[in-house]
């Protein structure tokens, strides 16, 4: 019933005047983008040259309404597109600006788009619907700081499901970070300093597969009970 609903509010293309634009807002004398009260304001404006009491005839007044309601419904539709497409652009610029600077110390990254939506909305939009999905910022350079630098951008690496810091200056005090992080399903942190005190951030990596540990402070017993205390966790040394 509900999908009926949202599927019965959508606009008609058959509605579509030779200009591209619904014949609704046009009657109304609008133009997307706008907003229900957008809608609402115009309305009052025809009505009071359409009303029969100021020189109107009923059948206009009648198709000024019926293009009100179409117009109500349409912009209701799109506003909560709008909004997500709003914060869609705010994310891109954000994440853009973390990837030049990962780019310019030294990491890279994988970029994905996700293409069912790109279907949804449009090949114009296809570019702010690029997620980072992996990052390899590795060496002597990269340290605690760094793992700071994207848990202060965790809504920008919504999507992150690799992180390669091998080889790495980061510590025990920097892992707890990571949790922040909580799509990571591969992690990283072979030949660095951290201890299995560092590895108790995998309590808040419930989507954490696979963790490489090669080269680490880790000894055999530690590593022995980790396997057992996070079975559903490949750790790989």
């Amino acid at each position: 019933m509900l999908e009926f609903f949202a599927m019965s509010t959508r606009p008609n293309p058959a509605d579509a005047s030779p200009t591209g634009r619904p014949d609704f807002l046009v009657a109304l004398g609008l133009t997307f983008p706008c907003s229900p009260e957008d809608v609402k304001q115009a309305y009052f404006l025809k009505a009071k040259q359409a009303h029969p009491d100021a020189g109107g005839s009923p059948e206009q007044f009648v198709a000024l309404q019926q293009a009100y309601e179409k117009a109500v419904e349409y912009a209701k539709f799109f506003e909560s597109r709008s909004r997500w497409l709003a914060a869609s652009v705010d994310r891109y610029v954000e994440q853009q600006e973390a990837i030049a600077y990962i780019r310019a110390s030294g990491g890279s990254v994988t970029i994905e788009q996700l293409d069912w939506l790109q279907r949804e909305i449009g090949d114009d939009f296809a570019q702010i619907l690029e997620t980072v999905v992996g990052i390899r910022w590795t060496g002597p350079r990269v340290a605690d700081a760094n793992l700071s630098y994207l848990a202060d951008r965790a809504a920008s690496f919504a999507s992150l499901r690799a992180l390669d810091v091998s080889s790495s200056s980061i510590t025990d005090d920097g892992m707890p970070l990571l949790a922040t992080l909580e799509g990571l399903r591969q992690l990283d942190v072979s030949h660095t300093a951290i201890t299995h005190e560092g590895l108790q951030v995998l309590d808040q990596l419930s989507n954490l597969e696979t963790i490489t540990v090669a080269g680490t402070q880790l000894g055999t017993f530690r590593l022995y009970r980790l396997r057992r205390a996070y079975p559903q966790i490949e750790f790989v040394s």
